[in-house]
């Protein structure tokens, strides 16, 4: 595609599993610093490896053949989105969710830290609205859950 990289989109394969590890971890790097969230890439690694049994629908996101973002759901709750950093804010994320969205009967839910205030905008540009928060006691920040009728 002239002018730039071509973007693609596909559902997540469990050969994808060291791509969405090293996404979730450097954007955890930057949007967890309130809470000096410092799980490694094996770790975090680690933990994806059983996620994808529990996930009912998924989308990746790449342009020029390197994942830029990815989103998972368990039905209609979104357990992970994620943009890598050099993506974020060119649309992927929109993409991604809007792709969910569309797959996905109301009510949606989501989890997102109280104080990862670029997420909650994000959330909130697209109609989430906050029904909860509670203390995360295994990351130690208070928890919320959003809501998209």
């Amino acid at each position: 595609m002239p002018g730039g990289p071509q973007r693609f989109f596909r559902p997540l394969e469990t050969d994808d599993l060291k791509a969405i590890s090293l996404v979730h971890y450097r954007a955890c790097l930057i949007a967890y610093r309130f809470m000096n969230w410092s799980h490694s890439l094996q770790e975090v690694e680690a933990w994806y490896s059983g996620k994808f049994a529990e996930w009912t629908w998924t989308l990746a996101a790449f342009e020029a053949d390197a994942m830029a973002g990815f989103i998972a759901l368990r039905d209609q709750h979104i357990d992970q989105l994620f943009v890598d950093l050099p993506h974020q804010r060119s649309g992927i994320g929109s993409a991604l969710l809007r792709e969910a969205l569309k797959r996905t009967a109301s009510p949606v839910t989501l989890h997102v830290f109280e104080e990862n205030a670029a997420a909650r905008a994000f959330y909130e540009k697209h109609a989430f609205q906050g029904r909860d928060r509670w203390m995360n006691e295994e990351e130690g920040a208070i928890d919320l859950l959003y809501v998209r009728d």
